[in-house]
């Protein structure tokens, strides 16, 4: 096999998460949290310096951070506060629109809703202090469950930390409900956002890049993967039509799970997402990937030189190849080709990955898996998934795709669809 991999740039395309969502379901049993582990408030911590300094901790500031949490000298709000007005994060000049919205994403883990961000942002801009703001922030119900999902105590008074549903790790568990919309029928989204740190906007913050619909049926063990061309020409709630890539850019998680429902109509369950800063280092953190190439591959763009045959790769490798779409003949050509070898590579990476989480092992996985995925699936969600996905084998995994092919919208160069025929492709989909 002839490979050349040089620094990759552009447009990435993210496929690991359907593995991490089985790692999660194994790990985010209750009975392997304990409250207040150093791994859940390393993990906290971690998620300031990612949020609001837009950088990896440095292992002094951290340690001394989880030190003082630990030992109860510091609360949430401490930690918030410290970062919110270190001399780093003032030095960002940033104005209130742009400070307010990273506000949202380090006390509550979210995008801010339309209602209250507009409410903050007229206050402060007729004067109200930002340290009137953060202490609202830090005094809320929203920040104390977030900082109760880590096990610590949220503010200095609080009798305790509050209790959750939701799991440790940076954003990696947010949900709350116990059941699935379908009975014994999973469906969610799996996003590869375009965005990462130093990068505009900052992390999980942009266009979803690689979106697959993901449907499970616990009673027979089977799996569905559709991959959602990034282009796909649709309406989104709220807005004008567009890509469905850019829901997400537009109105964060909520709006993107919402035009998801709406383009399929199915009711997701939840979704899974990471960023730029998530593909590559998992992948080299979980050992590499095998995948099987069907055909040449010799892409300038992405830095992909392959030929058919079985291989082993690492992540930049793993990266170059689901980016890869010049010159592709197989399985739709050029685009539809990248996304359905990412399915492919998904599909494998579970399959190949899925019994790496022991006993022995969990609060280390945990831990790891924390600075990747972001996720508001449940614990009841994931206790009731993780025995389909651990029983799945290869034939228990289908990719299915719905017609589609360039098409143009007025200026914009998309991808269009026969509407009813996607309709009732997804419809099928629902009853299997």
């Amino acid at each position: 096999m002839k490979q050349k991999f040089n620094k990759l740039a552009g447009k990435w395309k993210y496929i690991v998460i359907f593995t991490s969502i089985v790692l999660l379901v194994a790990v985010l049993s209750p009975a392997y949290i304990s409250a207040g582990s150093s791994q859940q408030v390393e993990a906290f911590v971690s998620r300031f310096y990612q949020v609001c300094l837009d950088r990896q901790p440095d292992q002094a500031g951290l340690n001394q951070w989880v030190e003082d949490l630990l030992d109860g000298s510091k609360t949430g709000a401490d930690v918030a506060k410290g970062f919110m007005f270190s001399k780093e994060f003032t030095d960002k000049n940033l104005n209130n629109s742009s400070f307010l919205t990273i506000a949202y994403r380090a006390f509550f883990n979210r995008e801010p809703d339309q209602a209250g961000y507009d409410a903050w942002l007229k206050k402060l801009n007729n004067g109200t202090s930002r340290q009137t703001v953060v202490d609202g922030f830090s005094q809320s119900q929203e920040f104390a469950q977030l900082c109760g999902s880590f096990g610590i105590i949220p503010y200095a008074g609080a009798k305790t930390s509050v209790a959750s549903t939701t799991s440790s790790g940076a954003g990696v568990i947010s949900g709350t409900a116990a059941g699935f919309s379908s009975g014994n029928k999973v469906n969610f989204v799996i996003w590869g956002d375009d965005s990462g740190m130093g990068r505009p906007g900052g992390r999980v913050n942009g266009r979803t890049d690689q979106n697959m619909f993901v449907h499970i049926n616990l009673d027979t063990n089977k799996a569905i993967i559709v991959p959602i061309a990034r282009d796909t020409w649709t309406s989104i709630p709220g807005h004008s039509n567009g890509k469905i890539n850019g829901a997400h850019a537009m109105g964060g998680n909520d709006l993107a799970e919402r035009t998801f429902e709406q383009f399929t109509g199915i009711p997701i369950d939840f979704y899974v997402i990471t960023d730029f800063d998530g593909f590559a280092p998992l992948i080299n953190k979980l050992g590499g990937v095998t995948v099987t190439i069907e055909e040449n591959i010799s892409d300038s763009f992405s830095n992909c030189y392959m030929t058919p045959g079985t291989w082993t790769i690492n992540g930049d490798q793993a990266l170059a190849l689901c980016r890869a779409r010049h010159g592709r003949s197989l399985y739709g050509g050029g685009a539809f080709a990248r996304e359905y070898q990412a399915a492919m590579l998904l599909k494998g990476l579970l399959l190949q990955k899925k019994g790496i989480v022991n006993s022995s092992n969990l609060p280390d996985v945990l831990n790891m898996l924390s600075g990747y995925v972001w996720s508001n699936i449940s614990l009841d969600m994931a206790a009731r998934i993780l025995p389909a996905l651990l029983a799945m084998g290869d034939g228990d995994i289908s990719i299915q795709k719905f017609n589609q092919w360039p098409q143009n919208y007025g200026k914009a160069s998309a991808v269009g669809y026969n509407a009813a025929e996607k309709n009732a492709f997804f419809a099928n989909i629902a009853a299997q």
